[in-house]
């Protein structure tokens, strides 16, 4: 028996879903501790890449850096999905977090008119205000071939932050930027379909056109950054993205600085 988020969303996703790889295998949970690792464990015993499962509540989600990512049940789309790009190089990973970020935006973008731009590394933001966040996580056979990729993303569909004083008032939602609530259901199938085209194009060799798509949404680029590092905090403007997907940003002391890993906040205009 199906339970009411399978009725409500999962199955009206699938219905008319147009994918050849990603959501073929399209799985919903009421409630799990993480769809992540769900994933990982079904990677491990090697199920076919395109596997998509969705919660509608998780209780131990995680972000980048280890924090962690909450929303109150039903509010959000909570999903994760496994891909097999055996034909990237791990130093070529980044590219994957560029597939999620472009994918999703433009799924966001066509169900409801809404206009995404993108905060390094992973941040989805509305209005200036973080929206979704994405996590990566990889199996690799040695320095040459991934085995495979775990896509993670929480999405704040019709959520509303007042409700949740613990949550960071930088966060907003679909409902709050919008003006509306947003079809759940329309909206994963919509995601979905960005993912399978984007995930063939990769596929298919158009790395550069994936990269571009994903600069035209990036506003990091030309503003003033202050860098939390494990060993030490600086500041300076961010200037470009190297290939393997690092934030380069050039101190007032002239150095050019290339961020793999860390926090990355844009100092806020100063006020006349």
């Amino acid at each position: 028996m199906l339970t009411s988020f399978e009725q409500t969303i999962i199955e009206p996703a699938r219905y008319q879903l147009e994918t050849l790889i990603i959501g073929q295998e399209l799985l919903g949970l009421e409630q799990t501790a993480s769809t992540n690792s769900l994933i990982r464990e079904r990677a491990f015993a090697g199920v076919s890449e395109g596997l998509v499962i969705v919660a509608n509540e998780q209780t131990a989600g995680r972000g980048r850096r280890g924090r962690s990512w909450s929303a109150p049940a039903g509010s959000s789309l909570l999903l994760s999905l496994l891909l097999r790009p055996t034909w990237l190089l791990p130093s070529e990973s980044f590219l994957l977090t560029m597939l999620a970020s472009v994918a999703i935006s433009e799924a966001i973008e066509r169900e409801t008119n809404c206009k995404v731009e993108l905060k390094w590394p992973n941040d989805l933001l509305i209005n200036g205000r973080k929206l979704a966040g994405i996590l990566v996580e990889l199996e690799t056979a040695g320095p040459e071939r991934l085995r495979w990729a775990v896509i993670g993303s929480g999405i704040n569909v019709n959520w509303q932050p007042t409700q949740d004083p613990s949550i960071n008032q930088a966060a907003t939602s679909l409902a709050v930027e919008c003006g509306k609530d947003v079809d759940r259901a329309a909206l994963l199938r919509a995601i979905l379909q960005s993912y399978d085209r984007q995930y063939l194009s990769l596929r298919s060799g158009r790395r550069e056109a994936l990269r571009q798509a994903w600069l035209s949404r990036l506003t990091t680029l030309g503003q003033t950054v202050e860098v939390e590092l494990s060993s030490h905090n600086f500041s300076g403007v961010a200037e470009s993205v190297d290939q393997h997907g690092g934030l380069q940003v050039r101190s007032s002391d002239g150095q050019l600085h290339t961020v793999y890993a860390g926090d990355v906040k844009v100092r806020p205009i100063a006020q006349a």
